[in-house]
């Protein structure tokens, strides 16, 4: 049984010898031992072909120039290798299958094609990865720098071999002369079958090193699709802190429409006595006639007149109660850096760090991201801690308010029955007189009733500006540590977890 099995795997050698294809190494006799070379160049044409497929597949959605500066950088130096590395494989097997005779020409092809790939990473790729210097620092650059040379082991081997090649084709050539023939025993004596198993040791270790560059593009890739992703995350997340400053400002609407409310009630309703006391004038025939009727009656006047010099203020009562609300919206831009991502320092150096692709880059993406989305629920929450303080200081004002919008009926409300009872007066120097005192009266409370309407706008407009400030301060306040402390420790955190890894943070 042990004879036949020798004999099998023999017989089976010798068939796979018969079987193979020969290249011919620009010479017309074939070179022996060289099966492996067309399989060893396809399985490193695998590899090859492959680099650039996860920059084929993505699409930055987030508009970051940091994330499209880094992409744009990896996705050219994957496309320049692919056709740099088919091309060396292209070349060596159109040398393996050409019988032209040009040996200098096709072998000369060959070694440019090798000479070509292995000057990249020093005359081009420089110009594409230095500025990601400034931008992500030097690891990356380091990883490609490495994988190219990597690589140059295998192109240096190739061009060693292909070099001896391209010598003992020569050699062969000039043995037999212009007219003689070539034979494989020629070929064999000059083109040595260890240049041949070099040749494919050289294409296979081209094979196993091209796998670090691929790494190192879809590691990065890797990194700029989770960098893009948080960038949507946290631009949404920003959106609605945003829009809560809206709803928490609304939050003041309550109180503010509550004030408006009693002034414009109380407005109206002094206004429509008023009314009624000018378009019953007339009917007091004896008040009416007498000589300083008409003084009563511009009085009348006066006193209305001051209700349209406050709806006539300006701003006005309204424009002022608002105005409250613009005191948180404005207070947010404690949080600026949190809310312009784009100009975000904290958060460019986090993204910084994940797409840097260094040894501690993911680990400190991870460790820290989540700190960006918890700053922004607590500027929430403590805006509307301060607003519901400072609505519970404004219930009182209210208050305050509808007390003084009480006290204005005193100064008009007896005038009706007053100009009643000198009506009812006969004598005519008795009415005479009765108007005059009514005149002389009520035209000081008319002043005192316009007083008060100017203490009541000025005593809104102040509270309100108080009420403003005190959001302000205490908005500032809660969020102070945010843009002074908070911020700059974590960039501080992000920058020695960079460097250091798990071992960075004493905390």
């Amino acid at each position: 049984m042990g004879v036949t099995i020798a004999a099998l795997i023999v017989l089976s050698l010798l068939q796979s010898i018969a079987a193979e294809p020969r290249p011919e190494f620009a010479l017309s006799a074939p070179v022996r031992g060289t099966s492996r070379v067309g399989l060893a160049a396809s399985e490193a044409n695998a590899a090859i072909s492959v680099v650039n497929n996860a920059t084929l597949s993505f699409t930055i959605r987030y508009n970051l120039t940091l994330l499209n500066q880094v992409f744009s950088a990896v996705q050219t130096v994957a496309n320049d290798f692919q056709p740099l590395g088919t091309t060396v494989i292209s070349s060596i097997n159109a040398l393996a299958s050409n019988a032209s005779g040009d040996v200098d020409t096709v072998f000369g092809a060959a070694l440019a094609a090798v000479a070509n790939a292995s000057s990249y990473v020093t005359d081009r790729m420089p110009n594409i990865t230095t500025p990601l210097i400034l931008l992500v620092g030097k690891p990356l650059i380091e990883k490609f720098e490495d994988s190219f040379q990597h690589i140059g082991k295998a192109l240096s081997a190739l061009n060693v071999t292909l070099i001896g090649l391209q010598q003992g084709a020569r050699n062969a050539q000039a043995a037999v002369g212009v007219d003689g023939t070539l034979t494989s025993a020629i070929v064999s004596s000059y083109m040595r079958s260890s240049l041949i198993t070099d040749l494919v040791k050289g294409l296979q270790l081209l094979r196993a090193t091209v796998p670090v560059l691929k790494y190192t593009v879809d590691s990065t890739i890797e990194g700029i699709a989770i960098a893009d992703q948080y960038m949507l995350d946290l631009a949404n997340r920003v959106a609605l802190t945003l829009g809560e400053k809206s709803s928490i400002a609304a939050d003041l609407d309550g109180i503010i429409v509550a004030i408006g409310s009693a002034i414009t009630n109380t407005t109206t309703s002094i206004g429509t006595d008023l009314s009624s006391l000018q378009g019953n004038f007339s009917s007091l025939t004896n008040v009416a006639a007498a000589a300083n009727g008409s003084a009563i009656l511009a009085l009348l006047g006066d006193y209305a007149a001051n209700l349209a010099d406050l709806r006539n203020k300006t701003p006005s009562v309204d424009t002022v109660l608002g105005s409250l609300k613009d005191s948180v919206i404005n207070v947010y831009a404690v949080a600026a850096p949190l809310f312009i991502i784009q100009d975000s320092y904290v958060v460019n150096a986090l993204i910084a760090t994940l797409i840097a692709n260094a040894e501690y880059s993911q680990y400190c993406f991870y460790k820290y991201k989540d700190f960006f989305f918890s700053m922004l629920d607590r500027v929430s929450i403590d805006a509307r801690e301060c607003v519901d303080k400072e609505v519970t200081r404004l219930e009182y004002f209210r208050t305050t308010i509808e007390l003084m919008l009480d006290v204005l009926y005193y100064d008009y409300e007896d005038i009706a029955g007053d100009l009643t009872v000198c009506n009812g007066i006969s004598n005519q120097a008795n009415l005479d007189e009765c108007i005059t005192s009514l005149a002389d009266i009520y035209k000081r409370l008319e002043a005192a009733f316009g007083d008060m309407f100017a203490l009541g706008y000025g005593t809104i407009a102040r509270e309100i500006a108080a009420s403003g400030s005190r959001l302000k301060i205490c908005l500032r306040l809660s969020q102070s540590s945010l843009g002074e402390s908070d911020l700059p420790l974590l960039l501080e955190k992000i920058t020695i977890c960079t460097k250091d890894g798990p071992n960075g943070d004493e905390e």
